[in-house]
């Protein structure tokens, strides 16, 4: 009998269950849902999870625009009938994952292994397989709402998705903008995101410790301070939109036209469903027998609960015309078209959160690998983008020691000669001064390299022979945030280090 039954589903003529949006005919045939409604939130729900990415943000959506989904019911006195249900996560997970949207016959694909089976519960113990072990596979086979490319790259998303270590994950809350698109530069391990409090603010830290993390010993292979690397690929990014601002005001504006008019079309289908409901109940009340009271007062109740339903829908449905046009203002257009314009203060509006940023940042750029050179403040950024192209360049991250600066050896050298000429520490610290050299100040903000707030003069490494500790002037034209640097120097030296970490920090 299991023989008979694979043989027939390999004919696609075992009649497999249909998921939503799909009814079945008295003679065996599959076809799409011929409530017209029912087929436009099913189309929804798949152009809304291309454009969002996750299947909470669609969950979320159709929550907040108050659509619900249409369920055939299966059994009972209504069998066959349209329901009209709240949307949920697992519904929304089936409609996703059922190849049956792309027109593709599929049986086999959850199988039993009796190892899991629990005695006394047939159904469970069952394991979904891969599609390469699917008993029978024939596409095209069924009515698709969408292609097979478009079903394989949602559950290529929704894998992507899932937080494990070898895939970058949704986009979560917090500062980071690069969590989930980090990879060590030295092992290639996806690198993970630490936050730390400093100055009343959250900040970021990229860190690889995978052996840490999976085997219990070892050392960490690298960390930094996320900031550098985050304003590195957002200048590169915001760089990248620049050339296409009229472009994005565009298709911003096709974006919003659209999402107005599948809501427009909702609603439009919601009061009609209404309206004829109101009907109905009107044509049933005026059929009964006036004097059969018991039946005509329960049709009289119906009537009147229908047409309370279509007004309430009526005056929703003004309020949100109220609030959402079919069509975009001329003060809205431009607008969007200064928005675009202006992509550097869009990017920086307080009123555009972290998610969306990091939203845009996912949409162009595809991995970030980050390597630190040494144990100096030199980082080396790849940036890989979506179309494969890749971008590398250098920026400087904060460090704990001088002697960590990779120009250190010409501050040492410079301190020294000025010790040579019999100048005291605090000469010298106002000499550095004046040549644009400038002490950390322990911000940390990753502008630039940081160290403690000992002065180069207290530093064991270049203590000149006269001890002291120089006074910093208490306003200077550039405060930076950490490391003796240039910025640019006020006054000629030939012996000036040419700071490329503080360069690219600048």
């Amino acid at each position: 009998m299991q023989a008979g039954r694979v043989n027939k589903a390999r004919r696609g003529e075992l009649a497999v269950p249909l998921p939503i949006g799909y009814v079945r005919r008295p003679s065996g045939e599959a076809v799409l849902d011929p409530d017209e409604q029912a087929q436009t939130v099913v189309r929804l729900v798949f152009s809304k999870f291309a454009e969002l990415g996750t299947l909470h943000a669609v969950l979320r959506w159709l929550v907040e625009h108050g659509i619900e989904l249409p369920v055939r019911l299966r059994r009972g006195p209504d069998k066959g009938e349209l329901e009209w249900r709240r949307p949920n996560r697992m519904t929304l997970q089936c409609m996703l994952h059922s190849p049956v949207y792309a027109g593709i016959y599929a049986y086999g694909r959850r199988r039993v292994e009796h190892r899991r089976q629990q005695p006394g519960r047939p159904s469970t113990g069952r394991v979904v397989r891969g599609e390469d072990e699917w008993l029978v596979f024939i596409p095209d086979a069924l009515p698709a709402y969408l292609t097979i490319e478009q079903y394989r790259a949602n559950l290529a998303r929704l894998a992507a998705n899932a937080a494990r270590a070898e895939t970058p994950g949704t986009v979560r809350g917090g500062p980071a903008l690069l969590a989930g698109l980090v990879k060590c530069g030295r092992c290639g391990k996806r690198m993970t995101v630490r936050y730390h409090q400093h100055a009343g603010s959250t900040r970021p830290d990229y860190v690889c410790a995978r052996q840490m993390t999976d085997y219990g010993s070892g050392e960490r292979c690298q960390a930094l301070n996320g900031a550098c690397v985050d304003a590195f690929v957002t200048a590169h990014v915001l760089a990248a939109l620049a050339p296409a601002a009229l472009e994005v005001s565009l298709h911003a504006a096709e974006q919003v036209l659209a999402e107005r008019a599948e809501l427009e079309k909702i609603w439009s289908q919601r009061l009609e469903r209404a309206a004829i409901s109101a009907d109905r109940a009107r044509r049933c009340y005026r059929l009964a027998e006036p004097e059969n009271r018991l039946v005509v007062r329960q049709l009289e109740k119906d009537w009147e609960q229908a047409l309370a339903a279509q007004q309430t829908l009526q005056e929703e449905y003004d309020r949100f015309t109220l609030t959402r046009p079919r069509t975009l203002t001329a003060a809205e257009q431009q607008a969007i078209t200064a928005l675009a314009d202006d992509i550097e203060g869009l990017w920086s509006a307080p009123t555009t959160t972290a998610t969306d940023r990091k939203e845009i940042i996912r949409a162009l750029v595809e991995q970030v690998t980050v390597t630190v050179l040494g144990t100096s403040e030199r980082v080396t950024v790849t940036i890989t983008w979506a179309g494969g192209r890749t971008t590398t360049g250098e920026t400087a991250r904060p460090v704990a020691l001088l002697q960590q600066l990779s120009y250190f050896p010409q501050i040492k050298e410079r301190v020294l000669e000025l010790a040579g000429q019999d100048h005291r520490a605090e000469a010298i610290a106002r000499r550095l001064h004046a040549e644009g050299f400038r002490p950390a100040r322990g911000r940390g903000d990753g502008s630039a390299p940081a160290r403690s707030r000992r002065s180069c003069a207290n530093s064991a490494a270049c203590h000149p022979p006269a001890p002291g500790r120089p006074r910093h002037p208490a306003k200077h034209p550039a405060t930076m945030s950490g490391g003796w640097k240039t910025s640019p120097p006020n006054s000629t030296c030939p012996q000036s280090p040419s700071t490329r970490g503080s360069t690219a920090a600048g």
